[in-house]
């Protein structure tokens, strides 16, 4: 049995919880992922988990919340790259947490904190590819509209192609791209 080990800070024991989670979500699924598994994972009891995460949607919500800061973070930290090459980073990043798409829309219709995670997401993947798209040369309006159009097309990838053919949706999400930006050289 996993001891509680009182000993070790209260941080430290949320990320070991987060990131149990986190291999769990990513490779099995949120509905094959039981808290019980989290906690063995994490070491600790499997009551313990609920100290920290009142839920398994909660659980859910911090895990993406995290693995947001983290990209953010890191495109934030890297040299500014053109247009394209932000966007395919960051759907490089979604890939990875793509078969829980599907699960953080119909969970958030029932759960605040999943839907509260899935509204920060969009605000700032909007923020984000509003700010590439003024620097390709859009106004304020363009660059809110080209980049609402970007992430109804990579949601809609997201949520629809199962087979998750990456080349073909770079090369879609190159093209509707290619075509706003175009929209900044014709003003």
């Amino acid at each position: 049995m996993p001891a509680t080990r009182p000993h070790i800070d209260r941080e430290l024991k949320r990320n070991e919880i987060l990131d149990s989670a986190e291999r769990l979500l990513v490779r099995d699924g949120y509905d094959a992922t039981a808290m019980a598994e989290v906690a063995r994972g994490a070491g600790i009891a499997s009551n313990a988990v609920y100290w920290y995460f009142p839920s398994k949607d909660d659980l859910l919500a911090a895990v993406l919340n995290r693995r947001q800061e983290h990209v953010l973070a890191k495109l934030a930290a890297s040299e500014p790259d053109a247009l394209e090459e932000q966007v395919l980073a960051m759907l490089a990043q979604l890939d990875q947490v793509a078969n829980l798409t599907a699960t953080v829309h119909e969970r958030a219709k029932h759960s605040s904190s999943v839907a509260d995670m899935h509204e920060r997401f969009h605000r700032a993947a909007d923020g984000l590819l509003r700010n590439l798209f003024r620097d390709a040369g859009l106004d304020g309006e363009d660059a809110t509209r080209a980049a609402r159009a970007v992430m109804a097309v990579v949601e809609g990838v997201h949520l629809h192609d199962v087979d998750r053919d990456t080349g073909a949706r770079d090369e879609l999400v190159l093209w509707t791209i290619r075509r706003l930006a175009a929209g900044g050289e014709h003003r």
